[in-house]
């Protein structure tokens, strides 16, 4: 373990797909594996991304999107298990703190109901490259507050 004061510290519990409101699913390529055969820390990340973006991908949330941009500020990815070709993944999303401009993201990444790697990401609005105040509207999305989306279901 790295003794170092700036290092966070790992989480000791991995998320369970009962916390999240908005899944993506990934379908692993071998494409994704390293020489060992694992799949690439490089593709859980590009997983995530998909994840953060499937947030946004409800139709009702385009038009108040016009004209902004989300961006990572910081992404904390931990690794709670091997990941290896071929296979399956749902990655399950939650926004668990919303600041003025500003969000966090929580996001798990599942093999089979297991949580194989686990993501915090703090994101934030954008408007023409500044931070924008969050709508009520994107607000009560980004929370879960959007009645029977196709998005919301469960894993």
């Amino acid at each position: 373990m790295n003794k170092d004061p700036a290092s966070p510290t790992p989480s000791p519990q991995r998320p369970t797909p009962d916390r999240f409101w908005f899944w993506s699913f990934e379908k692993l390529r071998n494409a994704d594996t390293d020489q060992f055969h694992h799949v690439n820390n490089a593709a859980i990340a590009s997983f995530l991304e998909g994840g953060r973006m499937e947030l946004f991908s409800d139709p009702s949330i385009a038009p108040l999107m016009s004209g902004l941009n989300v961006v990572v500020g910081r992404l904390n990815i931990e690794f709670h298990a091997e990941l290896f070709y071929p296979g399956e993944l749902k990655i399950g999303s939650m926004v668990t703190r919303i600041g003025r401009s500003s969000f966090d993201v929580l996001q798990g990444v599942f093999r089979d109901g297991t949580c194989v790697a686990s993501a915090v990401a703090s994101c934030v609005l954008l408007q023409s490259g500044k931070p924008y105040p969050i709508p009520d509207a994107i607000r009560a999305h980004l929370l879960g507050n959007v009645g029977d989306a196709p998005n919301l279901a469960g894993a």
